[in-house]
This record gives C-alpha cells, structure tokens and sequence, in this order.
C-alpha cells in the first residue's frame, strides 16, 4: 500500500478530534452562559469546523485500501478468518469505550437508560456512528472484494446510486427529491444516516486497494481539476456554516472530491509526517477515547477556570492537546503490559 497512508490516517483523525472540539467548546460557552465567540473567531472555528465532512472519508477509504490489499488473493474461508480476526480488534474495544462513555454521561448528566436502549445504542454507533458502517463493510468484505476486483465500475455505480437514494429518501430537502415515506424502509436499519453520507468510500477505498495503479494515473490526470473542485466546494461548505448562502450539497460533495486526491499526496510533502504516522497507528483508539477525554477536559476548565470559556481560540487547540496525550500516554504504558495484545484490545 501507499507510503502516505499511515500518515493520512493520522491526519483524519485529527480532524474527527479537532471537530468535536469545536463542537464541545461551543456548546460549553453556551451551558456556561458565557457570550458567543466575536465574529473573527467565529469565522476561524467555522473554517476550520469544515474541514471535518472529509476525515471520516478518507478513514473509510484508508480501511478499505488495506482490507482490499489484504484480502485480495485469500479464498473466501481465509478471507473471512482474516476478517473475524480484524472485527474482533475493532468489536471489544467499541464495546469497551462505549461502556465507558455511558458510565460517564451517567456521572456527568444523570443519564441513565434501559439494558435495551443501551443495546440499540451499541448497534447504531451512539457516539461513535462510524463504527457500526465500519463492521458492515469488513462483515461483506471477502465478497465485496470480488465484486470490486471483477467489475468496479458497476459495483462503485451501484453503491453510490443506493447511497444518493438512501440520502433522497432521508433527507428530501438536499437534493431537492422528495419520494414516498414508505421509501424510507428500503434504507438500511441503523445505518441509515451513515449508509447515506459514507456508503461510497470503503468500497471506493478497495478499489484503489485492487487497482492502485491504473486508479493513481486516473487521479494524476485530474489532479488539478480535482484540487480546484475541491477548494470551491470547502469555500461553499465555509459559507454555508457560516450562514452567508445555502448550500447543503457541498457538504455531501466535498468528501468525494477530496478523497480521490489521496493516492496522489505524496509522503514527503506532509509535514510532520512521523507525527502524523504515529498517531495514525493509532488512530481507532484516538476515535474511540477523544469525546470522553475532550469531555474530561471541558468539566475540568468549567471547575478549575472557567475563564478560559472566554477564549474558544485558546481552549479548542488545549482541549486537542491533551485529548491526544492522554491517548498516547495511556497506549505508552499499555506497550509496557507483558501480553503484545493488549493495546490492540483497548485501542484496536
């Protein structure tokens, strides 16, 4: 697989981080009663916000290009042990940090549920929306991969279609589609919402993973066009968050673009690339534990300094900072535990 990837990786899911920073910052200033950030400050939190539509993308693309690669001369029977074994590092330390994150909104906000509606909360990804899409496509992968590596073309056509209608059907007023309420039914139970704006890029992910070379000189061609595609749309995305025009396709057409451009970025043109694939490595562990730390965090400055509720622009970067080295930290003492397994069981 490609050189950069690790490093993209890391990347992405600085930006989940960076995003759910803003978010918890915000919404902190607002239970606070502190007054709303000024408008530059606003305009710098929304910029940098909107470039949160493309980290899950290229996540999921990321994990699709190395299942592919990995999968790609496997049987079907060593394919889906590979598979089992994978899901097994992905499906404990889901459960392991979502019975963590319930037990802190208990602590927090006396929110406290039925055994059943922590089950469907399992199973619909509540926080972590991403991982249930995640276990679908690793679940179909062994015969996902087929289909891709004979025929891509139709199979990507078909996954996008579904996925285009899945979004009409959910939410009419994007594309301005509006079917039958029954159609909702045709759409995929828990998954829904993230079949609708992720479906494409795992499987978009594999083909790179079956067809790396002829997929890069295809992407070089259009290198620039899809550069200049996708900075109109982030501009588009900016000022529809922002409230100066509406715009809500860009969102949906913004990950697309960008992440056609992964192949073609080249490791030595990221800085900080060792950092980047550091953290990258541990990337699945950083999605699963940064809410609860940038909650940590956030009640900490609400005790201890609430004033820093004043500088959203000081507290986000600080809140991502130490979000990242509690991960790192607590997976440096794990690397210390005498079974090799141990951080792939917490973290994944």
């Amino acid at each position: 697989m490609s050189r950069q990837f690790p490093a993209l990786r890391g990347a992405a899911i600085l930006l989940v981080v960076l995003n759910h920073a803003i978010v918890l910052s915000l919404d902190s200033v607002r239970t606070g009663g502190f007054a709303t950030p000024p408008s530059f400050e606003r305009l710098i939190l929304v910029a940098l916000k909107s470039l949160g539509p493309i980290a899950v993308p290229v996540f999921l693309f990321l994990s699709g290009g190395f299942l592919a690669y990995a999968l790609r001369d496997k049987p079907i029977g060593p394919a889906y042990r590979a598979v089992a074994l994978g899901l097994r590092h992905i499906l404990v330390p889901y459960v392991l940090w979502s019975l963590v994150f319930y037990a802190l909104i208990f602590v927090l906000n006396r929110d406290v549920y039925t055994p059943v509606e922590y089950a469907k909360y399992l199973l619909v990804g509540y926080p972590f929306n991403f991982v249930p899409i995640l276990i679908a496509f690793y679940a179909i992968s062994p015969i996902l991969v087929r289909w891709i590596g004979a025929r891509p073309w139709p199979t990507l056509l078909a996954i996008g279609a579904y996925q285009i209608f899945s979004i009409a059907a959910l939410q009419p007023d994007m594309l301005g589609v509006t079917f039958p309420a029954w159609t909702t039914y045709l759409t995929i139970p828990g998954l829904r919402l993230t079949v609708a704006i992720w479906a494409i890029f795992f499987p978009l992910g594999m083909a790179f993973g079956l067809h790396a070379e002829g997929f890069r000189q295809a992407v070089e061609r259009w290198r620039w066009p899809l550069l200049a595609g996708t900075l109109a749309l982030y501009l588009l995305v900016v000022a529809d968050e922002a409230g100066a025009l509406v715009a809500p396709q860009a969102v949906l057409a913004l990950p697309l673009l960008a992440v056609l451009l992964v192949p073609v970025v080249r490791r030595e043109a990221i800085p900080f690339v060792r950092s980047f694939e550091y953290i990258g490595r541990r990337a699945f562990g950083l999605y699963l534990t940064n809410l609860i730390f940038l909650n940590l965090v956030l009640v900490a400055v609400q005790a201890f300094v609430p004033g820093l509720l004043q500088a959203v622009l000081v507290l986000v970067p600080l809140g991502l900072a130490l979000t990242v080295g509690a991960l790192v930290a607590m997976a440096a003492a794990l690397e210390r535990w005498p079974g090799p397994a141990a951080q792939r069981y917490v973290f994944g």
